[in-house]
């Protein structure tokens, strides 16, 4: 919400952690219990972003039936509410002037990454989510996400882990922050390939090899269609793109002409220019700009030490084959 001119948001006022246990027990809820839930909440937020309180009570619900009841769900909530945990819950009545609570379970566990110095995140994020069905794993799996950094032990995941491992020029620390930041910029921050490699190069992550950068691409593109992300409500782009109508799916990559191709592989084609324009063009999906990242890495063939490329002129046929001048086409 906006208070004299500044965004503002009137959060519960934090507990200290012996009033907090308290008025646990006030509920009365165990111990043990109370740390269950708390791991269920921040797993939830880790994996989701946002979950309204009644859908996180019906999984919860579903997975531990003895777990807690719902009157004490509730109380569990809005004590939670007081807490410094890794996740908000809130009411439209706290996020908006004019929002009002119709229902305590219309409150939402949130993300803290979310909530800045604005809700653009937050709204980017319900926009990405909305129509999409809630990924549940087992409880097991689910808890699992306690941890922000988690990834699924998948084929893809142990692949970028060994490459991150054998191929970075890097400290140890160093190669877990870049594959921490990987997961996060994927699950969390939906991030573009563009921003990742920005990223990565502000680590010191180079790829001093071409063929180096081409196996990241490629390793970096199945990591990225396999990991959970909180826009897919926790379903991977694999995965939800199995879940639409044949008519519904969108390709998952693009393809560059025999044309382009074949400029490319003898070099009448600026490679880094066209790798340029797929970094900064606005794309569909990541995974289109992933696919065409990694032909581009596979047509162009690393140019010799000392080997001039031969020169187009500005007026010649373009080598694209788009039957336009250079100057008007890929030269501009």
């Amino acid at each position: 919400m906006i208070k004299d001119g500044q965004f503002y948001i009137d959060f519960p006022e934090p507990y200290k952690r012996r009033e907090l246990n308290a008025k646990y027990r006030e509920i009365p809820l165990k111990d043990t219990t109370s740390r269950q839930l708390r791991k269920y909440f921040n797993a939830m937020a880790n994996l989701y972003g946002i979950i309204p309180l009644r859908k996180a009570y019906e999984i919860i619900s579903s997975q531990s039936p003895k777990l807690v009841t719902r009157d004490e769900f509730l109380a569990f909530a809005e004590i939670a509410r007081h807490e410094c945990e890794d996740y908000y819950i809130l009411g439209l009545d706290e996020l908006y002037v004019d929002g009002k609570l119709k229902d305590v379970l219309d409150r939402e566990i949130i993300d803290v990454s979310l909530i800045g110095d604005g809700l653009d995140r937050y709204h980017a994020l319900l926009r990405s989510q909305r129509g999409k069905p809630y990924y549940v794993p087992s409880k097991a799996e689910l808890l699992a996400y306690d941890d922000a950094f988690y990834c699924e032990p998948t084929e893809e995941t142990n692949q970028m882990r060994e490459f991150i491992e054998t191929r970075l020029q890097l400290p140890e620390w160093k190669k877990a922050d870049v594959f921490d930041e990987l997961v996060f910029g994927i699950r969390c921050a939906d991030a573009d390939f563009p921003q990742v490699q920005e990223r990565l190069t502000a680590m010191g992550v180079h790829f001093p090899r071409r063929k180096d950068f081409q196996t990241f691409i490629e390793r970096y593109q199945a990591f990225h269609n396999t990991t959970r992300m909180q826009s897919n409500r926790g379903y991977t782009p694999n995965e939800l793109f199995d879940l639409l109508p044949r008519e519904e799916q969108m390709p998952q990559t693009l393809s560059f002409g025999p044309n382009i191709r074949k400029a490319l592989a003898e070099g009448n084609m600026n490679a880094e220019e066209l790798r340029r324009g797929i970094m900064e063009a606005d794309l569909p999906s990541e995974q289109l700009r992933l696919s065409l990242l990694k032909e581009l890495a596979e047509a162009a063939p690393a140019k010799p030490v000392g080997e001039k490329k031969p020169k187009i002129g500005r007026n010649d046929p373009c080598p694209c084959g788009s039957g336009k001048k250079y100057k008007k086409c890929c030269g501009r």
